[in-house]
């Protein structure tokens, strides 16, 4: 075997380890309880804490045998047994969600510091969710019909979102006049930004989708638009724009057509947080060697049609599968933006790029 290729491969798993350290399969909140499982990775350190609110919890099982993992991060240690299971209960006094939101992290013996928003997972106070989505409305988001997948995934992005802005700007997201959600979908992130902005306008290619937002989120505007810009959205209207997950569906025509509007819709000095598939995520989903080489020989790389948008928009070869390497992103990108950072990581489970309209 080409030693290479396992230290590529070992590359990948490393990146999960060190950047997503850990992911929770479930959050459950019974009564004055917070039920938590997942896996925890860890390199130099040895994941040791489950904080909820910043507060231990003091029941935990750590170890747990874990075969799944250790056949997707071989490379990491202790990958076999990296599952643990979880059990907060509240003190007296305290309240679960002090903001609407809990905050639940993974982290070693020192706890978290004022990066640590970067792994956090966050769940909604259940008496703030509005009704969810059909099943056939969230799979075309996520990929699965999983509403409490589809929620949390929410949820932490905006929180993190929302906490990168004050460390980087000293900016709430609340300071922001107009913030655009790029590619909405079912509203996954709109309805937890409606909760901090004023102002929120998603839209979507998707037309099922936005009518449902409409319907369900009325704090929020939503709007369809077509497959191919310009939209009807005035010039210079968003200081603030969110894109999970859309860039890595688009062609290099259509990427470089979306990314000339969003400099359009965009005022000078706005920032933009769109995500793209990184390291993290192609171990998550166990992809072979040759597409992190094939990525970063290219730079631009279509796997192909990607199905989950054919039952709502004509062109059945327009949503496809792509990958970017930073490199591209840092030198493509800033033909329309400065190109600020890429975050490893922090979109969920994607990389994060920060840009800023000259």
């Amino acid at each position: 075997m080409n030693p290479s290729i396992d230290i590529l491969n070992a590359d990948m798993q490393i990146s999960a380890a060190r950047f997503l350290r850990w992911m929770p399969g479930s959050m459950q909140v019974n009564g004055d309880e917070l039920v938590i499982e997942g896996w925890a990775l860890g390199l130099w350190d040895v994941p040791s804490r489950v904080l909820v609110n910043g507060l231990d919890a003091v029941d935990v099982t750590w170890r747990i045998a874990s075969p799944d993992m250790l056949a997707k991060f071989g490379a990491v240690p202790n990958a076999s047994a990296s599952r643990f299971f979880a059990r907060f209960r509240l003190p007296p006094g305290q309240t679960l969600f002090p903001d609407g939101f809990v905050r639940v992290n993974v982290t070693g013996v020192f706890g978290e510091h004022r990066l640590s928003y970067r792994t956090a997972w966050y769940l909604a106070d259940p008496a703030l969710e509005p009704e969810a989505p059909t099943p056939a409305r969230i799979a075309r988001v996520i990929g699965a019909p999983d509403v409490n997948a589809f929620r949390m995934g929410g949820a932490t992005i905006v929180k993190r979102f929302e906490q990168l802005l004050l460390e980087r700007f000293e900016r709430p997201m609340s300071s922001f006049e107009s913030i655009l959600d790029w590619g909405c979908g079912a509203g996954r992130l709109t309805h937890y930004v409606a909760m901090i902005s004023p102002d929120v306008m998603g839209v979507d290619i998707d037309v099922d989708n936005i009518q449902a937002c409409r319907e369900a989120l009325p704090k929020g505007r939503f709007e369809h638009v077509g497959l191919r810009p310009p939209c009807s959205l005035p010039a210079g209207a968003f200081d603030l724009v969110l894109g999970v997950s859309v860039l890595t569906h688009l062609d290099q025509e259509m990427e470089s057509e979306w990314l000339a509007e969003l400099r359009r819709l965009t005022r000078p000095g706005a920032l933009l947080l769109l995500s793209v598939q990184g390291l993290a995520q192609m171990a998550l989903y166990d992809a072979p060697t040759s597409q992190k080489i094939e990525m970063h020989q290219q730079g631009f790389v279509d796997q192909g049609v990607n199905s989950q948008l054919q039952d709502v928009i004509a062109d059945q070869e327009y949503y496809r599968n792509i990958l970017h390497s930073p490199d591209y992103i840092m030198t493509h990108w800033s033909q329309y933006f400065d190109v600020l950072d890429i975050i490893e990581g922090m979109a969920g489970n994607q990389d994060l790029v920060i840009l800023r309209r000259r």
